[in-house]
């Protein structure tokens, strides 16, 4: 279910571009976020670029979100597949309602 979930993405789609996403999460009553904050509840990480020379190449997002997560806060980190699954699931609910 993505209604009422407060979503921000790192990483690049392979589905659909970053604009596609954003308007698809408040199509499903979900809000966007440009990063990852307290209220953040969920985190979607693209495919990223890796960095060889860089000691933790891991996204910024995923680094804050781990940091939240170690202080109490709940973020959700879920790939791009687990997204769309969420996606279809959301739908599936609607119409059978």
């Amino acid at each position: 279910m993505l209604k009422n979930e407060k979503v921000v993405f790192t990483g690049r789609l392979d589905s659909m571009t970053r604009t596609e996403a954003k308007h698809l999460i408040l199509a499903l009553k979900g809000s966007v976020q440009s990063s990852v904050s307290k209220s953040t509840t969920l985190l979607v990480v693209g495919k990223r670029t890796i960095d060889l020379f860089e000691q933790d190449s891991r996204p910024k997002k995923i680094k804050a979100a781990e940091e939240l997560n170690s202080n109490g806060h709940h973020i959700k980190l879920i790939n791009e597949k687990d997204l769309l699954t969420l996606v279809v699931d959301h739908l599936i609910r609607i119409t059978v309602l």
